[in-house]
Parts: C-alpha cells; sequence; structure tokens
C-alpha cells in the first residue's frame, strides 16, 4: 500500500498517482449526451452494480426491482428456495410484459398479468395458459426469465449485465476493499433511507460527495466544524487511496466535536474520555456509549476489521469508499451510510440515500438516532443545493474545462477511469469489426 499522508506533511497525493495528470478536466463528460451514451454502453452495462441489501429480501420469495436507466434495464432480485439472491430480467417471454409492476414483495410464483405465464423463483417457466394451443415444438424449459449476473459481498447484493462478467465480484471489491470484510454491517438494521431526483450528471453530484474542499463553505453552518482542519483552516483528508477502479479517503473528526468525534455520548459530551486507538478497539466503546447501552444488540466481541482507518489516526472518524461506479459506502465506528447515485440521462440523476444505526432498545437511544436522522437530511440538503446550479453553468460552454486542487484527487480518478473503460470498450469494438 502507499504511504499515507499524515500530520502536517506536505505530501500530495498527486504525487503518489501521477498515471491520473494533473491538468484540467473537461467539461463535455459532463454535459455531452453522446458521452452518456458511451458510459452506459462501456460501464454501466459492464460493471457490478450496487442494487440493495440481502436485509431486504430475508426469506424465500422476498423480492424487489431496480429500474436502471443507465443500464436500459427493469431487474427483479429474489431470495430463491434455496436460500440463494438471484437476479432476472423483468421481462415476460411471451408478449414482453413487465412480470411485476410492484417495486418489491413477497410472491410463491411471479405470475405475469398479461397472460398468467408463471415462473417460479429460480426464473423456470412453470405455468402456460392453454399451452396446448402453441406450436407442437414448444419447450418451457427454453423459455424462463432471462437471468442477470448477481452475487453479494458482505450483504450487499450487486448485478452485472455481462453475462460472463470480465472480473467475479470478489475480484472487483478485494484489491481496494478487503480490508472491510468482518465489518459488522448486517449489525446495523435501523435503515433510514431518502431518495430525490437531481437535474444533473451522475458524476457531478458524486463529485460533490468524494472531497472535503466544499465542508468550509456548503456545510459551514451545519458540520463543518465537526472535522479536523489544518493550520490553514481547511479540513484535508488524512489520507487518499485510488485503484484500478475504487477510491477511499479518510477523514478526521474533531475530538471537541459531538459529530466529529465518535467517543461522543448521548449526554452531549464535548469531549472524549478517550480516543479512538486503531481498528481493533472493540466496537462496544463507540457504539454503546453512543445510546448509554440502548442498543438491542451487544457489540461487545465485535472488532472493526484492520481495512478501517488504515492510518491509524488518532481522531479519525470515518472512511469514505467510493465503490466504482457509482456506489458511495462511508463507514464508521457505529454506523455506515450507503449512497447510490444513479444516472437517468446524461443531466438527471436519481439520488437514494440510506443510513444504518443499531437498533435502539430506550427512548434516549431512538431520540439519539431521531436527531442524527434529521441532521444528516439536513446536511444531504445542503450538498444538493449545489448542484442543479452547477449543471446548467456547465452547459452554457461558458468554461470547457475544471481545474482541481490536490485534495479533489477523488474527482480526478473517477474522470480517468470512466474514460479509460470508454477507450477500452470502443477499442474492442473496432478489433471485432
Amino acid at each position: 500500500m502507499n504511504q499515507p499522508v499524515t500530520g502536517a506533511q506536505p505530501a500530495r497525493l498527486h504525487d503518489r498517482y501521477p498515471d491520473l495528470g494533473r491538468g484540467p478536466l473537461p467539461v463535455a463528460p459532463y454535459i455531452d449526451p453522446a458521452y452518456w451514451e458511451l458510459e452506459k454502453a462501456h460501464v454501466f452495462k459492464k460493471t457490478w452494480l450496487h442494487v440493495g441489501r440481502v436485509e431486504e429480501i430475508p426469506t424465500a420469495g422476498d423480492y424487489f426491482v431496480k429500474d436502471l436507466a443507465a443500464c436500459d434495464a427493469s431487474i427483479i432480485v429474489v431470495r430463491t428456495r434455496s436460500g440463494a439472491v438471484k437476479a432476472f430480467h423483468n421481462v415476460c417471454s411471451h408478449r414482453l410484459n413487465k412480470v411485476v409492476y410492484e417495486p418489491c414483495g413477497k410472491v410463491r410464483k411471479f405470475f405475469c398479468k398479461f397472460h398468467g405465464w408463471a415462473y417460479d423463483l429460480d426464473g423456470r417457466l412453470t405455468g402456460v395458459p392453454d399451452e396446448a394451443a402453441f406450436e407442437a415444438d414448444f419447450d418451457k424449459e427454453t423459455h424462463g426469465l432471462t437471468p442477470v449476473s448477481c452475487d453479494v459481498w458482505q450483504g450487499f447484493v450487486f448485478i452485472n449485465m455481462d453475462p460472463a462478467p470480465a472480473l467475479s465480484l470478489a475480484d472487483f471489491m478485494a484489491p481496494m476493499f478487503g480490508g472491510l470484510e468482518g465489518y459488522p454491517f448486517h449489525m446495523f438494521t435501523a435503515c433510514y433511507g431518502w431518495s430525490t431526483v437531481v437535474n444533473c450528471n451522475w458524476k457531478m453530484v458524486l463529485d460533490a460527495f468524494q472531497e472535503t474542499y466544499h465542508v468550509g463553505y456548503v456545510h459551514g453552518r451545519s458540520i463543518a466544524d465537526a472535522l479536523e482542519k489544518t493550520d490553514t483552516g481547511s479540513p484535508h483528508p488524512i489520507d487518499g487511496l485510488c485503484g484500478d477502479f475504487h477510491r477511499r479517503l479518510s477523514i478526521a473528526g474533531n475530538p471537541k466535536s459531538v459529530y466529529g468525534n465518535p467517543k461522543a455520548a448521548t449526554t452531549g459530551a464535548s469531549a472524549a474520555a478517550e480516543a479512538l486507538a486503531g481498528s481493533n478497539r472493540p466496537i462496544a466503546t463507540a457504539a454503546l456509549r453512543l445510546a448509554q447501552g440502548g442498543t438491542k444488540l451487544s457489540f461487545d466481541e465485535v472488532r472493526l476489521p484492520d481495512g478501517l482507518n488504515w492510518t491509524r489516526h488518532p481522531n479519525w472518524a470515518f472512511d469514505i469508499n467510493c465503490v466504482f461506479p457509482e456506489f458511495y459506502l462511508s463507514t464508521r465506528p457505529n454506523y455506515f451510510q450507503a449512497y447510490n447515485f444513479r444516472p437517468i440521462s446524461h443531466d438527471k440523476t436519481l439520488f437514494e440515500a440510506r443510513v444504518y444505526y443499531p437498533e435502539m432498545k430506550t427512548a434516549g437511544g431512538r431520540f439519539y438516532q431521531e436527531y442524527m436522522k434529521v441532521a444528516l437530511r439536513d446536511v444531504l440538503l445542503e450538498d444538493l443545493s449545489t448542484l442543479e446550479h452547477t449543471q446548467a453553468a456547465a452547459a452554457t460552454g461558458a468554461k470547457d474545462h475544471m481545474v482541481l486542487q490536490d485534495f479533489e484527487i477523488m474527482v480526478r480518478h473517477g474522470a480517468v477511469v470512466v474514460d479509460r473503460l470508454i477507450r477500452a470498450g470502443l477499442e474492442a469494438d473496432r478489433a471485432r469489426a
């Protein structure tokens, strides 16, 4: 692993990743409909995409549907009778009606509402009304639901539109996020969520969440004081990592802030009794104090994996994990956030945000979670407040490039990876022609 940027050291992230370049970024990929079509073909239809968690489909017959504009697809994700998680195109083999209209539910079988064709939970066609009226060689075995590549990482469900993905999900995730395996995602069962459509390119929306340069301005009256600042007054990240696809930022909190200090309890204490020293300290210290012992589950025996706080910074607060192309996972010692920036068109994005806490059993714990939920909602509204203005300004053509500072390297990395995959896809297409 590359050496981290620590303390007041003047090391620059761009020095560690020279292949990403240093020059201005072109604006065209954020506003060009033709580039969006290339993203659909060579990024979204070829990459593992996060669509949900296994807790959404706990028992056989539970399903949910994801409509993915970037893939020109509607996908059914279902728990089968064997306990497996499978995915299928939401298209009947008969006259192409959607098999499922509802966003989620529970079924014994899937029945098309148009002509009654029935499919079992493994996608096999099991029932055809008036089957004898079809040709003599009609074979139900060849007319099941069309499968979609599907796999699970740490309870997160991913699909891939490529029938034979170039990388398995494990190989896609491990190089950057193998160190996160073992984080107790499954124990944070109190989930709150929001969604909205933003008139903005998906990369422009994601970019606003993968740097801290904006915090002192966009969040100046809310959470700006929660982050540790340098002598210049800027909230620089502790460190940043860039891989073949994914990227990570590690963020330090202000130990005098309840927001920035993972050790602060619901008493409103302004400082912690001790700093979070390394990633192997039991999570109980952070999670249980958060609600004064009010959690329904005990985390006494659970340890945070080594992949969190990889620099062992004493004031570490959380890590930002950007799972390519559009999944944002913020891991903390006592809760986590999961955001998707799902593109609808070149200038429209469905933003889906979820936050997961341990379930509480006391009024104090429930009050704390409600307070934190509302506070996060307001911070998200601040993040979204600039984006449609930014997209409108970019679309004027007044500027054909944007300039970045060192700690916006994640913005650069995302743009470079997307462009690399498009170029590789176009080259492959030419080779096949």
